[in-house]
């Protein structure tokens, strides 16, 4: 969220890990995609996979939120954005 999804994407977005994984208990959103592969119309059809389009559901996913990251990545010097970029 938000991603640029190139032509090498893969169309169903998704792929298991290995032959075993359990797609049951998985939970994947995408949001605010864009590029060649950003239409979700042929993505898997798992039960735990969700497009979102609301910012409110997916602020508890930002860096801030999920990780803490202002409290760590500072000391890294790498550039982030806390909170939800819009493209």
């Amino acid at each position: 969220m938000p991603s640029y999804l190139d032509t090498f994407i893969d169309c169903e977005g998704w792929m298991k890990f290995n032959e075993s994984s359990d797609v049951t208990t998985l939970h994947y959103v995408e949001f605010w995609n864009s590029g060649p592969r950003s239409s979700t119309s042929g993505r898997v059809k798992w039960l735990g996979y969700h497009v979102l389009n609301n910012p409110k559901d997916v602020q508890n996913f930002t860096v801030e939120k999920f990780i803490n990251g202002s409290e760590w990545l500072p000391k890294f010097d790498i550039p982030y954005s806390s909170g939800l970029v819009s493209t």
